[in-house]
């Protein structure tokens, strides 16, 4: 299946709201173009597969329920996104965290799963995992944007347009993000 444009997803969110044979053709639609996008968001951002496919029917309902407040502007792929983040963050504020924070700062250590003994791949990989996790709770927009640009191939010029700002302003804002993302993942690799 060929990407869909803003305006095409724009126009699914729109059938949302319909009901009926509409409705189920939209979430068809919908769910071929993003489902396995969305999925290994999910699972990058620390969510065990098995749980993603719970996370991902609750995103789908969530889409269906939101779509009445939805306008047409050519910024549906940046809803559906927004709505698969909400969806992240409700599921970190009910789930059981593993990790601890230190001086009320962004700072996030994971807890319990690096030592300094020696070099593990496992322990480097899970680190990094739940850093990446830590990250996204965070700066949700910001792993956002990154999850554009690696996972979806989008250049900083369609990025800045779901985010709604300019071009400059939109590299000065990846900028950032990258340097705050080297905060989490450094303290991966100096243990």
């Amino acid at each position: 299946m060929t990407s869909l444009s803003n305006v095409d997803i724009d126009a699914l969110i729109i059938d949302l709201q319909q009901g009926g044979d509409t409705r189920k053709r939209a979430v068809t639609q919908l769910y071929i173009a993003f489902a396995g996008k969305m999925t290994q968001f999910l699972t990058l951002r620390g969510v065990p597969l098995h749980e993603a496919e719970d996370v991902l029917h609750d995103i789908f309902i969530s889409l269906i329920a939101r779509a009445d407040n939805f306008t047409a502007m050519g910024q549906g792929r940046g809803w559906v996104w927004s709505v698969v983040r909400s969806k992240l963050a409700d599921r970190y504020r009910s789930s059981d965290k593993s990790t601890e924070y230190v001086d009320g700062d962004d700072a996030v250590v994971d807890a319990g799963h690096y030592d300094n003994d020696s070099y593990d791949e496992g322990r480097l990989k899970a680190c990094i995992e739940g850093q990446m996790s830590a990250f996204s709770r965070d700066h949700p927009d910001g792993a956002q944007a990154l999850s554009w640009v690696m996972d979806d191939e989008l250049d900083l010029r369609a990025v800045s347009e779901l985010l709604g700002r300019s071009y400059g302003a939109t590299r000065e804002f990846m900028s950032q993000i990258k340097r705050k993302l080297r905060f989490y993942i450094d303290k991966c690799l100096t243990n």
